[in-house]
């Protein structure tokens, strides 16, 4: 399942880091590669927003996002796909109180500790 953060968190311990990969060159291959040979773990993203895949990648990713725990850092999650909003277990967002109502800025309720 996909966990979206949309602020800087550090790396978590043991797992696959793929945040160092390029998309043009291997990123999709080596995430094909892990879901073929390994059952369990937890992939690290980094940085991604969805308009930096294609579709195909996309759907190619599904896959992986079924199998194993992803997180990603997004600071607009929903440019994801449907297909992909589908699979996420949660979206952590963070601001300050009485912050905007959408999720891709805030996330939390307007009247946050606020007195009427």
């Amino acid at each position: 399942m996909l966990t979206i953060y949309t602020y800087r968190i550090p790396k978590p311990a043991d797992c696959y880091d793929l945040s160092r990969l390029s998309l043009e060159d291997n990123f999709v291959d080596t995430i094909l590669s892990i879901t073929a040979h390994q059952t369990t773990g937890t992939l690290w993203f980094g940085y991604l927003d969805g308009w930096m895949l294609t579709p195909c990648e996309e759907v190619l990713l599904r896959r992986a996002i079924r199998t194993f725990n992803c997180i990603v850092v997004s600071r607009f999650p929903h440019s994801f796909s449907h297909a992909w909003k589908n699979e996420t277990d949660w979206i952590y967002t963070v601001g300050p109180n009485n912050g905007s109502p959408y999720t891709h800025n805030d996330g939390r309720p307007l009247h946050d500790e606020c007195k009427a």
